[in-house]
């Protein structure tokens, strides 16, 4: 009986995850494949060796995870499932990478 006591108790649960959060003020994310790190090029005089990678402000009742996927959504055209990665808690952002596989021209 005390195992599914247990079982019961598990599921009774609401565990805080850190891409729930609703406080995150930014989201950013890397997106990758093998060969690669993909990044923005909106800048004429890029500054030599960085790279610009989607970011955006969460909106008001939206969890970073929705954010992430929005703006990836509204930048990129690709449907995706980022990973979280970690929060920098002296910006309030909260990081992701994103396996974007090997992309085809057509």
């Amino acid at each position: 009986m005390g195992h599914a006591d247990y079982l019961f108790r598990i599921n009774q649960t609401n565990p805080e995850y850190p891409w729930d959060r609703k406080d995150a003020k930014y989201i950013l994310n890397v997106l990758y494949n093998d060969e690669e790190v993909d990044g923005s090029e909106r800048y004429k005089d890029l500054m030599e060796g960085l790279i610009q990678v989607p970011c955006e402000k969460v909106d008001p009742g939206e969890i970073s995870y929705q954010a992430v996927c929005r703006e990836i959504k509204e930048e990129t055209g690709l449907h995706t499932a980022p990973v979280y990665l970690t929060t920098d808690k002296s910006f309030n952002c909260d990081l992701y990478t994103t396996d974007i596989g090997k992309r085809i021209s057509q």
